[in-house]
């Protein structure tokens, strides 16, 4: 019986053990496999990419901001302090050279250590398990996580060397306040390149990663002591000498002091994301570390700002305007605000050789208001609109000195039972008035006369042409800047005119290039003729004139170098205009408020703008000296009467040289001042005879 007990016994067992087995191992396999079926598989791991800081450099190739997810900047192995990797490895896997992934061993003892503290004392994930965790999965403290995080480090380890891992690890740790990264760390709290750093800065670095809580500028204290941990730490491990250590553990922390900056130029770089992200997408605006080689200058940015600043807060100081910037500063406003309730303001510098924007600002504040003045705003014009009428005009036959009707005029307008009684800013009237003192003075009754001679049709075109996008209504009206413009572009067709009449799209990005140097976007916009250089060289005559003694006299207040430009006021006060240039650049100022309030009464471009547009170009100028450039052929230059536009006579009282399109320069004598002429002759023989009649005493 015991035999056949003992047989039984045995068969049991066996049974057991073929049915258990199986069912043991059916799962184990299910446990691996729905720990792994999630992972990524190995050629993934291999290809991953941690998200890199897009980096936007100003005209002179200096960092003026990133765009990121997290801060980051990739750095080699071989680039990393001894100091550095030893220290990492002393504190958080020691034996990281000898395991295959997971350290068993410290695995274990960890999970001995919280189970006796009935909480979570000590972790015992190795390096390259903080790698995976990282890379693919999240930071819940739960069972299954970390049995993908040993799955996925065991993979990585069978994908990568032990150096590559470490490399990754670096690059890929946080250290606080957003910054990602051993060499992006080394640069915000030491500003040093990461092979500078010293044994104390690379025992810091090893440190933050703990938490914010020890911070070394929030709680410098906890930072001290984290830092001498793991100085310890290595000197435990044999990595640093005793001397070392005791000299180590008694230095500050040597963090630099982090001011916090305005970023420059707010308004320009918002242009530069909406363009990557709209092109490219979000992914590779923050996460490609990408170069983006902008067009801004940032001196003249700065300069632009404070220039516009300073001018609107004496503007509001000295009109008692009711909503004072300051009153809004303490108090905030929302980021989707648009319509802000203070005075705005807006400008753009523009290089019209190359088509780069160097500067531009579009309002006050970034912080409360997102909307771009400079380029989604569209106001009206007012008489800066002239410049293409009088353009327009010169192209078509009109000289500068031919004499125009600045007197009253009704017009019919056609489909409507209502008339059109245009009038001048000044209520009056100066009858026979030459074309260029028409513009000088921005006399509308002539402007109205001359788009009704060439036709509101053909100001649009030669608006169009120039560089405004804009749409425009062929209407009489148009020539009083009855219509809605942004600034970028009217700057940009003033720049046409500049640069004898050649266009060239303006353009605030030089090129983009990966975070290996490869070339991705280059801009090299080309010259494209839009109108005659002989034009534009009489239409930069003609405003010239209007810096000097026009209504845009106040420029000459700061700006003493070579100028042209034009004014622009709205009917109600509420448009504020100077568009102007020198031999170098053109730049555009506006100044307003958001709801088209009067900004109040006399507020016109040459008051309100021309003082900002002078003040910031002798700021930026540095060729004060420098002449317009005048085409090689193809215009004549006379002496004329400047209240006739006929040859000078000897009698004129006023006499100026005045340049022509060859062949369309007058040919007749002053008719005006003939008498005086013919009366200084008689003069000239009488005081012959006296002289014979003296002489003959």
């Amino acid at each position: 019986m015991k035999k056949q007990s003992k047989r039984l016994n045995k068969k049991l067992v066996r049974v057991g053990l073929i049915t258990l087995i199986p069912l043991l191992l059916g799962l184990g396999i299910g446990a691996y496999y729905s720990v792994v079926r999630d992972l990524p598989p190995a050629e993934s791991i291999s290809f991953f990419a941690p998200p890199i800081s897009t980096k936007v450099f100003d005209d002179q190739g200096n960092v003026i901001t990133q765009f990121f997810i997290e801060r980051r900047e990739l750095t080699s192995l071989d680039r990393v302090p001894q100091y550095l990797k030893d220290g990492f490895i002393s504190i958080e896997d020691k034996r990281f050279y000898s395991h295959w992934g997971v350290d068993i061993l410290r695995f274990f003892k960890s999970m001995l250590i919280n189970i006796v503290n009935m909480r979570i004392v000590q972790g015992g994930s190795t390096i390259t398990m903080q790698l995976a965790r990282n890379m693919f999965l999240t930071m819940e403290q739960t069972i299954m996580r970390k049995l993908k995080e040993m799955a996925l480090a065991i993979r990585i380890e069978r994908a990568f060397t032990k150096d590559e891992i470490l490399e990754m690890y670096l690059n890929q740790i946080n250290f606080g306040q957003g910054h990602y990264g051993v060499a992006t760390a080394a640069e915000y709290y030491f500003d040093k390149d990461i092979s500078e750093l010293t044994l104390t800065e690379c025992a810091l670095l090893v440190a933050l990663p703990k938490g914010e809580g020890y911070s070394p500028y929030k709680r410098p204290e906890r930072a001290i002591q984290r830092r001498n941990l793991v100085l310890k730490a290595m000197f435990d491990n044999n990595v640093i000498s005793s001397e070392d250590y005791t000299r180590a553990v008694n230095e500050p922390l040597g963090v630099v002091e982090q001011k916090k900056q305005r970023r420059v130029g707010e308004y320009f770089l918002e242009e530069i994301r909406r363009y990557l992200e709209l092109k490219y997408g979000p992914e590779f605006l923050y996460r490609s570390g990408a170069n983006i080689y902008t067009t801004m200058n940032t001196r003249m940015q700065t300069a632009a700002e404070e220039v516009l600043e300073k001018h609107l807060v004496k503007l509001e100081k000295d009109q008692r305007l009711p909503h004072p910037k300051a009153e809004y500063d303490s108090i905030g406003l929302a980021d989707t605000i648009t319509a802000i309730p203070y005075l705005q303001g807006a400008l753009v510098l523009l290089n019209y050789h190359t088509g780069e924007v160097k500067a531009m600002i579009g309002g006050r504040s970034f912080a409360q208001s997102q909307f771009n003045r400079a380029t989604q705003a569209h106001r009206q014009a007012g008489s800066a609109f002239k410049i293409f009428v009088f353009t327009a005009a010169i192209d078509n036959g009109f000289t500068p000195t031919d004499i125009v009707l600045d007197l009253p005029i009704v017009l019919e307008i056609p489909g409507m039972d209502s008339i059109y009684r245009p009038s001048n800013y000044d209520r009056k009237f100066l009858g026979p008035i030459t074309v260029k003192n028409a513009l000088k003075h921005s006399r509308n009754l002539v402007a109205i006369r001359l788009i009704r001679s060439i036709g509101p049709e053909l100001v649009v075109r030669y608006a169009h042409n120039l560089g405004v996008g804009s749409p425009l209504l062929p209407v009489v009206s148009l020539a009083l800047g009855a219509c809605e413009v942004n600034l970028l572009e009217m700057v940009s067709a003033a720049g046409t005119i500049a640069d004898l009449g050649d266009r060239v799209e303006p353009i605030m990005i030089r090129k983009i290039t990966d975070k290996d140097g490869t070339l991705i976007e280059i801009n090299n916009p080309l010259q494209e003729r839009r109108i005659s250089p002989q034009t534009s060289y009489i239409m930069t005559d003609i405003m010239q004139s209007v810096v000097n003694g026009g209504t845009g006299y106040r420029v000459r207040e700061f700006y003493k170098g070579n100028a042209a430009g034009k004014t622009g006021t709205t009917n109600n006060y509420s448009d504020a205009w100077f568009i102007g240039y020198t031999p170098e650049y053109a730049c555009g100022v506006w100044v307003g408020y958001d709801n088209n309030d009067r900004i109040f009464r006399g507020a016109t471009g040459g008051f309100a703008s021309a003082p900002i547009w002078g003040d910031f170009m002798a700021r930026i100028d540095t060729l004060q000296n420098k002449e317009f450039p005048r085409p090689s052929s193809g215009l004549t230059s006379i002496r004329i009467c400047s209240q006739t536009g006929l040859l000078a006579r000897p009698s004129c009282p006023e006499v100026i040289d005045q340049v022509y399109i060859q062949g369309s320069e007058p040919t007749e004598l002053c008719d005006t001042h003939v008498f005086r002429d013919r009366f200084r002759q008689y003069e000239e023989e009488f005081e012959k005879i006296d002289e014979s009649i003296i002489e003959g005493y």
